[in-house]
């Protein structure tokens, strides 16, 4: 990165001088923060994920801390997902509406206490938003942004790292569960959690002074085992049928249309968007997305941009997301199609930057369907060193 880039708008990570450090090419502007976004190629890093692991600054998913008597109920109305349910040292996936149904964010959750939660969120101002709303809304919360930053390990080798790094007890932390941790005075929560659809950790420093410290020790443990830096691969991703917030799905879309029944609770008392979302219920979806395969050659470049589905020389949709899987050797990605072309009835084509292709639609995740990767138990297989 040229320095004429940088201004104080955008904020460095604490862990901005490693990732320049271990060759960091490439950064993207995230939720106001840089966030390094290429060091090796997408297919050496994505090989790098799925055979060993990769270390990835991830400081920019910004954290919401929801805190107060009131906290459980006030988060419990920015998400269709009834966090009630879940209890102290455990995580979820959620999805955050507006009064429209249409999906805000999709952070992870993580239940810090009983009246404290925090929300890890993807590239959109969240915390205008709770803060907005708790304006308005009469609980007695506070909302904050903590200095919380965190770094992702993921891959098959992850758990022996982060075991090295901070103890075998990380070895009993179950799938969506979190755990405090400390190495050389430096504190950090753990979250058995990821961007990858691979075993894998987010490992949150708290505080900012000390990040370069906490890579230098990961970095120093597992470089054995085949760590490598790298950024959240595209490919790993689609793969595993892990929407993107931002690209696959944005507030013009609702979590109905993008297969998410599981993370709306309408039977608890109430959450912005109940309304749209139950009268698109009972109404149908228009619009659902799937899994695609696309014909001929490996594409060169993902996509920069939503590519038009046609069907008769209508458009029918678009491809949200696209790449070439070198595991399935195929192009693969997610069409969000009109619901009377789900079926896979007629020819669907795709207007690509490389030509039109034919499209043969799916199930999702592609590659690992009943997640059983990043479940499984972390003491069976542990890869040698």
């Amino acid at each position: 990165m040229k320095a004429h880039g940088l201004n104080p708008r955008i904020r460095k990570s604490p862990f901005f001088a490693s990732s320049l450090k271990y060759g960091a090419s490439e950064f993207h502007p995230y939720n106001g923060m840089w966030m390094p976004v290429g060091y090796d190629s997408p297919v050496n890093e994505y090989w790098n994920t799925i055979e060993r692991a990769g270390l990835w600054d991830v400081a920019v998913q910004r954290c919401v801390e929801i805190a107060g008597p009131d906290a459980e109920a006030f988060t419990n109305l920015l998400t269709p997902r009834d966090v009630r349910k879940v209890a102290v040292g455990q995580c979820r996936y959620l999805v955050m509406t507006n009064q429209d149904g249409g999906i805000l964010n999709d952070p992870v959750m993580l239940r810090i206490a009983d009246d404290r939660f925090w929300l890890s969120t993807a590239d959109a101002d969240m915390y205008l938003w709770a803060k907005g709303v708790s304006a308005y809304s009469g609980h007695d919360v506070e909302v904050t942004t903590p200095h919380v930053y965190p770094l992702q390990i993921q891959g098959p080798r992850s758990p022996e790292i982060v075991a090295r790094v901070f103890g075998d007890a990380i070895l009993d932390l179950r799938y969506y569960h979190w755990m405090y941790g400390s190495v050389d005075g430096i504190d950090v929560v753990i979250s058995r959690t990821g961007f990858s659809s691979e075993v894998g950790f987010e490992v949150y420093l708290l505080g900012y002074e000390r990040g370069d410290e906490l890579w230098e020790i990961i970095m120093t443990a597992g470089q054995p085992l085949g760590l490598s830096p790298g950024s959240p691969n595209r490919i790993r991703r689609i793969e595993g049928g892990v929407l993107d917030f931002g690209s696959d799905m944005t507030p013009a879309e609702n979590p109905l249309e993008m297969g998410m029944e599981r993370l709306i609770a309408f039977d608890k008392p109430d959450f912005i968007g109940k309304t749209a979302l139950a009268r698109i219920r009972a109404e149908g979806i228009r619009r659902k997305v799937v899994g695609v395969f696309m014909s001929g050659a490996p594409f060169e470049k993902n996509n920069e941009h939503r590519w038009p589905v046609v069907a008769d020389g209508k458009q029918v949709g678009h491809i949200s997301s696209a790449v070439y899987s070198p595991r399935l050797e195929q192009n693969i990605g997610f069409a969000l199609l009109d619901i009377e072309h789900v079926d896979g009835n007629g020819r669907l084509r795709v207007e690509t930057a490389e030509g039109a292709r034919d499209i043969t639609l799916t199930t999702l995740p592609f590659v690992d369907p009943d997640k059983k990767i990043p479940r499984r138990s972390l003491r069976e297989d542990l890869p040698a060193g």
